[in-house]
Parts: C-alpha cells; structure tokens; sequence
C-alpha cells in the first residue's frame, strides 16, 4: 500500500494488523456499524491487495479464451467476464475478472495470487503474441452497498445500475481519471475502482465527501458472506470444481475446448456433482470454525469454509460445501462446535448477479 494513502487511512481511524505490513484496514471503529452502512447506503474499502495482469498482443483474447471456463473471444472493448483458470483435473487455480480493452486485456485475480495466475498463464504461451505485466502498482478501492451508484453519480452522472460484473468505464471522478469496474454485489450491488498511484488518496477522499462509509476487512468478510460471494483459499481451491463451488455464471456451456473444460463437461452431462456450496443461518451468534463438520440426523454431510456475522441481524451465516442431496433451501442442519452443535438450516445466497443480488434476510 502506498505509504501516503496508509497515512490518510490511519488519520481517518483505519486499524491495521501490526503484523500485516501493507494490508488493508481491520475496521475503522465498529466493523458492525460498517456492514450495516453498506444495507441503506454505501462503503468504501481499499482493494489494494486484488492482483492486477496487463494482458496484451493480438492474441491475448484469443489466448485467455482458449484457457478459461467463459465466453472471451467476442467480448467488445468495455465488455468483461467473471471467468475460472482451472487445473487439467478441472479444479480451481482463480476465479478472475476479465476486462476487455481496447489495447490490452486487464485481470483482476484474488489477493496473494498474481504470481501464481501469472506463472500458470505464461506455461501456455507458445507461438502466441501475448504479453504479460504485472499492472498492481495503482491504487484499487471497492465501493458497495445499495447507494454505492449514486455515490458514483455524483462524481460522475451516468447511467452506473447498468453496468454488469466486470464491464467497465473510463471516467473522470473529481479531476482524476479513473476506470470503473462491475464486481460482487457485495449488500446489492458492487464496483471497482482503479487509479494510478498518485491518484489514490484523492480518489478515497473524493468517494467519502460523496457519502460512502469508509469500511474495513472485518466488515467486507460479513458482506461477503451474507452473499454467497466465494474466495480464494476458503470456497476456491483446487479440492473443488467450479460446479461445486456455484460457479455457473462463469462457465460458458457453448464454447469449445479450454483447459479442464472436458472434466467440468462430464460432471455436467453425467449429473457427477456430489456437493454444493450453500449458505447456513445459524440460530445463534456462535462463529464456527473454517473446517468445522456440518451434520444431519448426527451423521458429517459437509464442511464450513466460511463464517460471519450477519450484517443484519444477531445471529451468524456460514458457507460450507454440503452434499447435493441435502443442499436445499430449508433443510435443517447442525455445525459442529465446541460448546456442542449449533443448530442451522440452508439458505438461498445470491451469489452474484449482473443486476445485484439482495443481502438474505436473518431471523436474528
């Protein structure tokens, strides 16, 4: 993080993890308040940590059409996609936004992953004209919430509720030039927002004196949680293939060959899915832990992979992988805990939507 930015942050109540240098703010006082903001209004948080690849030479759309799971070669300048990189066996290496440009493909890969995304890129370039740069040096914030295109429209008048998950503007925000990009409807609705580097503190001040809350990891976790939104490590690793992991949106079921399209096509075709990611409503505020069994009539039917607090309401949510059988809306489950089981039941999650998705309701 730029140091300069990381002062601004600091002076506006940031907390950071003394044993984290460069990582984003924990909160900025009350991770609560923060997540609630995000339900009536908008927050900000900085994004720098998302990785960030230039993709460019004439072959690069043709290339990253040829290696991943969505529709890229048609994709027009403006246009994106949420597509998945996978391992030959079909399992998942990232699940990444891809924005077409006009010159140059951009990438936007989960935290601490560039250099895997990257390396795995380069070992299928061959004869193709493809280039590949590193593109993380600038600054990268995310603005959710239900107002968070109003926020935009007010540094920028257009038409922001139109713009889909990983379609993408250039625009002019408060003197700075800034590309804008759809991403998870994180409490509704989602973007990104990506400067240069000596445009980044006045970028964050620009969104704040619009109205966004600033807003720390702790409160994005609860956000993305209550989404259904997977990431990288916790929902996205290579013990799951991506119908598992509830990546329909990302899987093209009409384009041809790319690297573990013919595992992803048997498991289709075959009805080979044995486990779905699913959402769980807890009865209590009591946070299982990432590994923790999820049980039926007193026998293990999946794991928890993620767990937060509701951004609305006392109770916590939870994703896990549970088994097809049981992954359905209403059925009642137990997650194993410490104190004894913790009485839940599967939940719809939007997982994400080019339109947003609303944050579930909670009983608590």
């Amino acid at each position: 993080m730029d140091p300069d930015l990381r002062n601004l942050l600091t002076r506006a109540g940031g907390r950071f993890d003394p044993g984290l240098l460069g990582a984003s703010p924990l909160s900025f006082g009350v991770p609560d308040r923060e997540a609630a903001a995000a339900l009536e209004g908008s927050v900000v948080a900085e994004r720098s940590g998302l990785g960030r690849i230039r993709m460019s030479g004439k072959d690069r759309q043709d290339l990253l059409h040829r290696l991943s799971t969505n529709e890229i070669k048609n994709l027009k300048p403006g246009e994106g996609a949420l597509t998945a990189f996978l391992t030959p066996r079909g399992r998942i290496v990232d699940l990444v936004h891809a924005l077409v440009g006009e010159r140059e493909l951009m990438l936007i890969v989960s935290e601490g992953n560039a250099a895997r995304v990257r390396s795995w890129l380069e070992s299928f370039i061959f004869r193709e004209e493809v280039a590949l740069e590193d593109a993380g040096a600038g600054g990268c914030f995310g603005l959710y919430g239900h107002a968070s295109a109003s926020v935009l429209d007010r540094l920028s008048p257009d038409d922001w509720t139109s713009l889909p998950v990983a379609h993408h503007r250039l625009s002019r925000m408060a003197g700075l030039e800034v590309e804008v990009a759809g991403t998870f409807p994180l409490a509704s609705r989602g973007f990104l927002l990506l400067c240069d580097p000596a445009s980044t503190s006045a970028l964050w001040d620009a969104l704040v004196a619009a109205g966004a809350v600033p807003a720390g990891t702790e409160a994005l976790e609860r956000l993305r949680v209550a989404a259904g939104v997977p990431e990288l490590g916790k929902e996205l690793t290579e013990d799951q293939n991506p119908w598992e992991a509830a990546l329909d949106r990302a899987i093209s079921l009409t384009k041809g060959c790319y690297v573990g399209q013919e595992v992803v096509a048997r498991l289709r075709t075959y009805q080979k899915i044995q486990r779905r990611l699913v959402g769980l409503e807890l009865a209590s505020a009591d946070l299982p832990s990432s590994g923790s069994s999820i049980l039926f009539e007193g026998g293990e039917v999946g794991k928890i992979t993620s767990a937060a607090r509701s951004p609305r309401g006392a109770n916590s949510l939870a994703l896990g992988f549970l088994q097809a059988d049981h992954a359905r809306a209403g059925v009642a489950v137990e997650v194993s805990h410490g104190a004894g089981p913790l009485p839940a039941r599967v939940v719809d999650l939007p997982f994400w939507s080019p339109t947003g998705g609303a944050v579930p309701q909670s009983s608590g």
